[in-house]
């Protein structure tokens, strides 16, 4: 069976992250991002094979003092030194170059214009997403994210829906997550952003992020269990401290749960129709105030209206033909 041929681009990928692994402060998230992109394709894996093949045939002409010399040089977090002169190792052509790539291992390795990859869930889905850099995304329904990272900072990009973030901590390596409306900057932290009805709502759950306007014309500073909106017109809000309630909230749905304390009925239903095609609908515009708490699995309209008829005096009519369940004073 022949192994499948591997472009300019990812033989030169191939060599930087053999390079990369020898390196002595190489980090435990390096190399998952490398299994990772090893997996990723037959030609990563063939081309990373064919770098090690190289290298191990080399082994011997290591051994000679000059070239010892330079892979130590090469090695050192100081700057790559002239080349030691021609001491027969022009003609080995193979090595040399694998020495050049060592040179770059003090480099740390992240492709400059790396393609966005895009995430999205459906109606009624959700998806926890885990990054390469080692950090994590739960995405709630209807929502679409694209990840970018590059050597400079982690780009992403929160289109629309509501996403949880906990970010895996690098101080050099600011994780910016952007909105129409603004931004959101942390380096190790978990927080939540929400975009709806033209407006981003930003809420930190521990560490600390900074909320800024696309201007950068204003911003602030978050503490854990603090929330902030980024209106459409580009104000932002001030931060405000976030109820026990609204955090049972908050971390609830990231399990596929709402959790509910004393929601009007109506907030209760624009909630949990998010979550799915049947929708539920008020027969009785009076019941809209009805104070509402409990538990309830996201998108299960029929067991919420089960629940309503047991706890509270409310009649549910399923109706098929129009895909809805509808709400009226028992």
């Amino acid at each position: 069976m022949t192994a499948p041929s591997a472009s300019a681009e990812v033989c030169a990928a191939a060599q930087q992250w053999f390079a990369r692994l020898l390196a002595p402060d190489c980090s435990e998230f390096e190399r998952i991002a490398f299994a990772r992109w090893r997996a990723a394709d037959p030609a990563h894996d063939a081309a990373y094979r064919q770098v090690e093949d190289v290298w191990a045939r080399s082994a011997r002409m290591r051994e000679d003092p000059a070239i010892a010399m330079a892979l130590m040089e090469a090695l050192r977090p100081a700057k790559w030194r002239h080349p030691i002169r021609n001491r027969g190792w022009l003609s080995l052509a193979a090595a040399a170059a694998l020495i050049l790539v060592i040179g770059m291992a003090s480099w740390r390795f992240w492709p400059g214009e790396a393609p966005a990859v895009r995430y999205s869930t459906a109606l009624g889905e959700q998806r926890t997403v885990e990054l390469k850099d080692g950090s994590r995304v739960v995405l709630d329904t209807n929502t679409e994210l694209s990840v970018r990272f590059n050597s400079r900072e982690r780009d992403l990009t929160l289109g629309h829906g509501r996403a949880d973030f906990t970010v895996r901590h690098d101080a050099h390596w600011p994780f910016v997550v952007h909105t129409a409306e603004g931004s959101v900057t942390a380096t190790g932290t978990r927080f939540q952003v929400r975009v709806q009805d033209g407006k981003s709502t930003v809420t930190l759950l521990q560490g600390g992020v900074k909320v800024a306007t696309n201007d950068d014309a204003q911003s602030a500073v978050l503490t854990p269990n603090e929330s902030i909106v980024v209106e459409a017109s580009g104000r932002l809000g001030a931060p405000h401290a976030v109820s026990d309630a609204e955090l049972s909230s908050l971390r609830g749905w990231t399990q596929g749960n709402l959790v509910i304390k004393g929601w009007p009925l109506t907030a209760v239903l624009v909630e949990m129709n998010r979550y799915s095609s049947t929708k539920l609908r008020l027969g009785d515009p009076s019941l809209g105030t009805t104070s509402i708490s409990g538990v309830f699995k996201a998108g299960d309209q029929k067991s919420l209206a089960l629940a309503l008829e047991y706890g509270w005096a409310i009649h549910a009519d399923a109706r098929p033909a129009a895909n809805e369940i509808v709400l009226t004073r028992r």
